[in-house]
């Protein structure tokens, strides 16, 4: 993942212990990483993982060896006793040759301290991951994310781990960016998850007017105000226009995306913080054709894109309401 952007956001997750020990933990300790695609009609994950553990050993997806869809993925084992596979969900349910493949990492008796996980992604599409987190007497914690992925992309999650019993749980992170923000419309638009091109390309403008707001946050700030409010806001009517466009609203007559515009000029057109972007967005070519664009979000594409934008937000310094959902692209229970 690219980090050359001013501003990026740490999701923090801290996992629940889990009181009966899962299937995978076979050893008093281990961790499991289990990645698939999020549709279930696709073949095939569209990304592989590799874990390093603290001492820099890798496990996994070798991403310097060239990928030969006859020969398989090339893997990497330096974890002592670890593995990494693919697996065919038939394994599991005793369904044909045509069910689709997930990939499967195990590291037994894992060392505490930092790992990182790289998620890489080999096609463009939209994966779902699960962890198991183990200590020494089998109590686990279990943890779920999704997200979308570039052929070529890196997405970074780095996790505290401990098998000692009674510590405390794991510490998910991951970084999220102006760039990973853009990344998701782009994708979501290429899965057919996301209106037109017309329609991805207003709401990356967004995503940039936002940067270019937050650039210079630090020249505007004075005293106790809340900093980089523009650049909230803006990330704010971005994440209004995906929920209007999954018509998310109590009536349907209020799915009108034009309301949004001018409560969003009332409130801020006298502003001077907020010349930039009423300029710039002015000359947009949204103008000439929001009138027969197709806009739409599906629920997946909303929870992702609107999830990361949240805490895009936070980093910011802004706060973003109930109704647009907790943060976080990870769950856990």
């Amino acid at each position: 993942m690219r980090n050359n952007y001013r501003f990026a956001s740490l999701i923090v997750l801290a996992l629940i212990t889990i009181n009966t020990p899962s299937i995978w933990a076979e050893d008093d300790s281990s961790i499991t990483i289990r990645i698939h695609n999020s549709s279930d009609t696709a073949k095939d994950t569209p990304a592989e993982v590799v874990l390093i553990d603290p001492q820099g050993r890798r496990t996994g997806f070798d991403a310097s060896a060239p990928f030969n869809d006859a020969a398989g993925i090339t893997e990497v084992h330096e974890i002592p006793n670890s593995g990494y596979s693919i697996e065919g969900i038939a394994d599991n349910t005793g369904g044909g040759e045509d069910e689709p493949f997930y990939r499967e990492l195990y590291v037994p008796e894992p060392l505490p301290g930092k790992y990182t996980l790289q998620i890489i992604g080999r096609q463009t599409g939209g994966y779902a991951l699960s962890g198991g987190f183990y200590d020494s007497n089998h109590s686990g914690q279990h943890y779920d994310a999704s997200g979308f992925i570039a052929a070529g992309q890196t997405v970074i999650i780095d996790m505290e781990y401990s098998p000692t019993p009674g510590a405390p749980a794991p510490i998910i992170t991951e970084t999220i960016t102006f760039d990973v923000l853009r990344n998701d419309v782009a994708v979501a638009r290429q899965l057919n998850q996301l209106g037109d091109d017309k329609f991805a390309r207003s709401l990356i403008k967004n995503i940039d007017l936002a940067e270019k707001l937050s650039a210079v946050c630090d020249k505007r700030r004075h005293g106790k105000d809340k900093p980089c409010q523009p650049a909230v806001a803006v990330l704010k009517l971005f994440i209004k226009r995906l929920e209007l466009a999954n018509r998310k609203c109590d009536n349907p007559a209020d799915c009108d995306e034009e309301r949004e515009w001018t409560a969003f000029r009332k409130e801020h057109g006298r502003d001077d913080d907020y010349k930039d972007f009423f300029r710039d967005w002015a000359r947009d070519d949204w103008h000439k054709h929001k009138k027969n664009c197709k806009r739409f979000v599906t629920d997946e594409a909303l929870k992702i894109i609107s999830e990361d934008a949240g805490w895009l937000i936070k980093s910011l310094g802004g706060s973003v309401e109930d109704e647009l959902g907790k943060p976080g692209r990870g769950k856990h229970d």
